[in-house]
């Protein structure tokens, strides 16, 4: 759930008060959030604590908890391994401080870090399964390694965070555009788009990396000058006519715009020989010759007069790029998928 600036400041004045900071040790010292029935009763006394916003949670909601390590011991077998891990669940940590925490290996489950402050924190090789990270701050924090099902990363701030071998599902939400990308530092956002599309291809997931590596050229794109001549020239020829590589699809429908446009500019001009002769052709032969001269094929039976020669000379070259183009991206597609 989204709260306002005014709701995190005064669940985040609760934790400093003499009580509420005498609750903090206790919380740090026994790890109570660990079971709901002991959490709640060591908290009873904590303002807003019986909210129903999380009346079967555990509230742990604008705590201050910098450099806490969230981790316990746990014993695998019976030869007295053990292993350091945070497991936890159904936690409310929405506008708490949590810079230089450590999740190192969890297994977290439906938690909520709306508003959070999590920068430099310690993730790697941990499971996140449905846990709402919206507009928090994950600034510098590592996730290597780290799983993401179907968590919420809308508006966080991801800046230098590190993706490295991250695998992520299909449920996982960045939103449509990037907190940076949306306060217009383009090429930090570049450098997210990119690591985002690492993850989904780490993932297998290509079609969504596709659409984050679309967003990363766009990106690119805003952060140069109006008046550099490359940003129109990338604009023209990468995104209108194929998404950056990404859309085989957007490169069919230039063929077709330029097989019929071509063919019309013919019929319209009545500038085709047929067998050396003048003849009053149909908008069907012209859309014949338009289609043969697009793919190079000429057949020899129609010919372009006038300047119009200019024009099937250029469809022609129109015609070899497109097709290229086109095959290299769907052989692309069709290999990696």
């Amino acid at each position: 759930m989204q709260y306002t600036k005014e709701k995190i400041e005064s669940l985040q004045k609760r934790w400093l008060t003499p009580h509420g900071k005498k609750l903090v040790r206790i919380i740090k010292d026994s790890h109570c959030y660990l079971s709901p029935v002991i959490f709640r009763q060591k908290i009873k006394n904590l303002p807003m604590a019986k909210n129903e916003e999380v009346a079967d949670s555990i509230d742990l909601r604008g705590i201050p908890l910098s450099g806490f390590d969230f981790r316990v011991t746990v014993q695998e077998d019976d030869d007295g391994f053990s292993e350091d891990i945070a497991i936890f669940s159904n936690i409310h940590f929405e506008g708490a401080t949590l810079r230089h925490c450590n999740f190192e290996g969890g297994k977290i489950h439906n938690c909520y870090f709306e508003n959070a402050d999590l920068s430099h924190s310690e993730f790697n090789n941990t499971t996140f399964n449905t846990c709402n990270f919206q507009e928090s701050d994950l600034s510098g924090t590592d996730f290597h390694g780290a799983k993401l099902i179907s968590c919420d990363f809308l508006d966080a701030t991801i800046k230098d965070v590190a993706f490295d071998s991250t695998i992520i599902d299909q449920k996982t939400n960045f939103g449509k555009i990037l907190k940076s990308e949306k306060e217009k530092n383009f090429h930090f956002a570049s450098i997210e788009y990119r690591q985002i599309t690492e993850m989904y291809k780490n993932s297998s997931l290509n079609n969504l990396a596709d659409k984050f590596h679309y967003k990363e050229l766009i990106a690119k794109r805003k952060n140069l000058p109006l008046q550099n001549p490359y940003r129109l020239l990338s604009y023209v020829f990468g995104d209108l006519l194929s998404k950056y590589g990404t859309s085989y699809l957007r490169i069919f429908g230039w063929v077709i715009v330029v097989i019929v446009g071509c063919a019309a500019a013919y019929f319209l001009n009545d500038s085709l020989l047929f067998n050396n002769d003048l003849v009053k052709v149909t908008f069907a032969d012209s859309l014949y010759f338009s289609i043969s001269t697009f793919t190079t094929l000429g057949y020899g039976d129609y010919h372009a007069i006038g300047w119009m020669r200019f024009l099937a000379g250029f469809e022609s070259f129109v015609g070899v790029t497109l097709m290229s183009l086109f095959t290299v991206i769907a052989t692309r597609k069709i290999i990696r998928d």
